[in-house]
């Protein structure tokens, strides 16, 4: 499955059992956000075992990841943000 379709994938779920087990109606740019959250975490597990932690892609990597959670808690979406990772370090 292509990386796009795993990030909706975690989204979608978040959106049919989410925080408060309703449908959710997410805008185009809390979608983005949490697309972006998606993409980037993976992208980190991914590249944990590869780079060092000093290495400068794992610290922008990081710096990155961080960014796009407080850019998820100013689009209103920062509890589906924090389940979203929650659910994406369980597996």
């Amino acid at each position: 499955m292509p990386p796009s379709d795993q990030s909706k994938e975690s989204v979608l779920s978040l959106a049919e059992g989410g925080v408060s087990n309703s449908l959710k109606s997410y805008s185009p740019t809390q979608l983005f956000f949490l697309m972006r959250l998606s993409y980037l975490h993976r992208q980190r597990r991914e590249c944990i075992n590869v780079l060092d932690e000093g290495d400068w892609r794992m610290r922008l990597l990081n710096k990155a990841l961080y960014s796009t959670f407080q850019d998820c808690g100013t689009a209103g979406v920062g509890d589906e943000a924090k389940l979203l990772l929650e659910q994406q370090q369980a597996n």
